[in-house]
């Protein structure tokens, strides 16, 4: 069947029309005699940017080393980014460490991983217990960054909040701009931002964020992850901003210029033939009870095979979930599928608890995947990232890897590597940032809708080329 994505133009012409509305690689640290290789900058004549990574143990010197070594490549920094894994614990000495190099000026946003030790992605691969930092200097990208705290009590007003508060720093409304361009040629030129979001994994509400966020700025390209948490933090993943450490918040954060972008996110998991239904019961939410009239529990181990008495006993999904969960195709792109994690069972109902909104009378979907499927998910999902706004040199790639998608490919030797591999090869080897073990992922979907959910890599590409 062909693929019916929009493409650039498409998307700008429905931006127009909605005005009016409101892991990736094997584990190299921790090895004796590892050597981390210095990495060269990425662009530098519309956009500078460069990567720096420590696995010191130390947080305060992880955080300044790797703050140091990007700082070499991009002496006048106007953007950072950290990912930090849970071991630092300290995450304050680790902030203070980055910022005693750039300065505390500059705006910084981050978070911290997950999955056993944390895996922050970085020009050396995929590595536990480290320490990331990303460097954009540019005068053609103005960044504003907002913060909102209390999701779990009100995670719309917190995701609002934030979404003001970034355009208020950036000193300047994208969205009211872009409603004085007229249809046509000029519309399809116009890029008015991007809007990359990241929030605590743990408070369950990211789709009630990102209706926070459109409230805001109506519908724009969206990117982002769920900050994580290996089990060491007490499963509260942590979120960075201006410096400091913050639960239960989401950071928000808006590039607004005319440098070329490419969003880049996919789906490795395929419908197992003749395995679906219709929720027949539920609440209407993230809860399902029933599919086809039948327990939803029971209708999963049927289509799944996953061991019922196992799972049971042990009180946890994992890690048959992450092979078989289930999913809702699109109807006008049926290619394009919103997976929802069902990572537990609800004992007393004989229902299932997913990642993800599924209203009633919803059809899913049995879903497989294999390590194989995940790579080829990552060369297509950036080629279309690439060919967004016709990308030729990329400055920078920030990524949000499933930790569900990092341990699928950690079950073969050698696929990680190979992973990391093909997508730098695609890419062309820039510097590249992100979180391996993030807990959801936000995304502007290839068919042009904007959603959360799991089991995806989402990747923002920023390009060295400037809109024509």
């Amino acid at each position: 069947m062909e693929e019916k994505f929009l493409t650039r133009r498409d998307f700008m012409k429905k931006t127009f029309q909605y005005a009016s509305a409101a892991a990736l690689v094997g584990s190299m640290a921790g090895l004796e005699g590892f050597d981390p290789p210095q990495v060269e900058a990425g662009g530098g004549e519309v956009v500078s940017a460069a990567v720096g990574y420590s696995v010191d143990p130390d947080p305060r010197k992880a955080g300044r080393d790797a703050a140091a070594m990007a700082k070499e490549k991009v002496k006048k920094p106007t953007f950072a980014m950290v990912f930090a894994d849970p071991p630092h614990k300290d995450f304050d000495s680790l902030l203070a460490g980055v910022t005693s190099i750039i300065g505390g000026q500059v705006p910084l946003v981050g978070q911290t991983t997950g999955y056993a030790g944390g895996y922050s992605i970085c020009p050396a691969g995929c590595i536990p217990k480290s320490v990331a930092v990303l460097l954009l200097e540019s005068p053609h990208l103005k960044v504003g960054i907002g913060l909102g705290t209390d999701c779990r009590k009100n995670a719309r007003a917190a995701a609002k909040k934030a979404t003001l508060d970034a355009l208020k720093d950036l000193n300047y409304n994208p969205w009211k701009d872009l409603q004085k361009v007229k249809p046509g040629p000029a519309l399809a030129k116009h890029h008015p931002y991007t809007v990359m979001m990241m929030d605590d994994g743990a408070a369950g509400v990211v789709d009630y964020e990102i209706y926070g966020i459109q409230d805001v700025l109506g519908w724009a390209p969206l990117v982002g992850g769920c900050a994580g948490d290996d089990g060491s933090l007490n499963f509260q993943p942590l979120l960075f901003y201006r410096g400091k450490v913050y639960p239960d918040a989401i950071v928000i954060t808006i590039f607004s210029g005319a440098v070329k972008m490419g969003y880049g996110c996919g789906i490795a998991y395929k419908p197992v033939p003749g395995k679906c239904g219709v929720v027949t019961g539920g609440d209407g939410f993230r809860e399902i009870y029933e599919i086809d009239g039948k327990p939803a529990l029971e209708v999963w181990f049927e289509w799944s095979g996953a061991p019922k008495d196992e799972i049971l006993s042990k009180g946890q999904m994992f890690p048959y979930n992450q092979w078989h969960p289930i999913g809702v195709q699109e109807h006008i792109y049926p290619e394009w599928i919103w997976i929802k994690d069902p990572f537990r069972f609800i004992k007393e109902k004989n229902g299932l608890g997913v990642g993800g909104i599924v209203p009633i009378g919803t059809t899913i979907h049995l879903l497989e995947v294999t390590p194989d499927t995940v790579i080829q998910d990552n060369v297509r999902s950036l080629k279309y990232a690439l060919e967004y706004e016709g990308l030729k040199k990329v400055a920078a790639m920030i990524g949000f890897n499933c930790v569900e998608r990092l341990t699928i490919l950690m079950t073969q030797e050698g696929k990680v590597t190979e992973n990391f591999k093909a997508i730098m090869d695609v890419v062309g080897h820039p510097p590249i940032i992100g979180n391996a073990g993030a807990w959801g992922e936000q995304m502007f979907a290839p068919t042009g809708n904007i959603g959360a959910q799991n089991m995806t890599l989402c990747s923002l590409l920023i390009g060295d080329e400037l809109l024509s």
